[in-house]
């Protein structure tokens, strides 16, 4: 991979891993849940069968769906399906990051996600797929597993290329010339 490759890949992996900072009127939403079944103890809420959990811009659906509380304040959701779906807008002007796998394991506290089993990851037209992906918002960090089982073992990319220049050939004003060196954003 050459130089130029290489910076690409970094700015669509740490677009991606600043996905896990969301919205922030996200937050401050209700959280709307549907489930065949719904159970609560323990400050853990288990729902079953055709979940449906949405909190703004965030929209989970999984076959089993669980949340764990801490002080009335979620901490962790964890969705279990064939595969669990997560969908979410990290900053207005962005697009959705949607991701797939069948366990996904969603950290508020963290700004974390942890993909596992069959995961994928889909923003802005780039995608990664493994066995096993963590993206962190806060550390602006995405760290793919391929596994041993999953596509051979192997994490798989497709990443698009970055929008640099205005039109005419100018350098300048577009959104991507305004962002940090891609060694910036990872460190």
């Amino acid at each position: 991979m050459n130089l130029c490759n290489l910076s690409v890949a970094l700015l669509v992996l740490a677009s991606i891993a600043s996905a896990a900072q969301a919205l922030p009127e996200d937050r401050r939403q209700a959280i709307n849940l549907s489930s065949d079944k719904a159970t609560y103890e323990n400050n853990r809420g288990i729902y079953t069968g055709n979940v449906s959990m949405s909190q703004g811009s965030l929209k989970i659906r999984a076959d089993k769906l669980i949340i764990v509380e801490s002080d009335r304040k979620v901490q962790t959701v964890i969705a279990h399906g064939s595969p669990a779906h997560f969908e979410q807008q990290p900053r207005a002007d962005e697009g959705v990051v949607v991701a797939s796998a069948r366990l996904i394991e969603y950290s508020l506290e963290a700004e974390e996600i942890l993909l596992q089993k069959d995961a994928t990851i889909r923003h802005q037209g780039s995608k990664i797929s493994g066995d096993r992906i963590i993206y962190s918002g806060r550390k602006q960090m995405v760290i793919a597993d391929g596994g041993s089982r999953s596509l051979d073992g192997r994490v798989q990319m497709t990443l698009q290329p970055q929008q640099n220049s205005a039109p005419n050939g100018a350098e300048g004003d577009s959104e991507e010339s305004a962002r940090p060196p891609a060694t910036e954003i990872l460190r």
